[in-house]
């Protein structure tokens, strides 16, 4: 089976959809800059393959945008501490 490859943000997200009872399961396959790849497990489950995937991409974007911003959100937090 051949997988869509999206990359976003200098990582290639692999948004997956199993069939699991009557479902879709999403998960993700996330491949790193340096060839790295890491699985998620389930993300949830879902009525059609569709759904899954576009949760599962989802989910990526938002975890690759979480993971860039929050070093300026800890110096942030730091500062605030720093003055409270």
């Amino acid at each position: 089976m051949q997988y869509a490859e999206i990359a976003y943000e200098n990582v290639v997200l692999i948004p997956l959809a199993a069939y699991d009872d009557g479902l879709y399961a999403a998960m993700l396959i996330v491949r790193e800059v340096d060839g790295v790849q890491r699985a998620t497990g389930v993300l949830g489950h879902f009525p059609c393959p569709v759904d899954a995937r576009k949760f599962a991409l989802a989910y990526g974007m938002a975890e690759i945008d979480e993971r860039q911003h929050a070093p300026q959100q800890r110096v942030m937090q730091q500062s605030f501490d720093q003055a409270a």
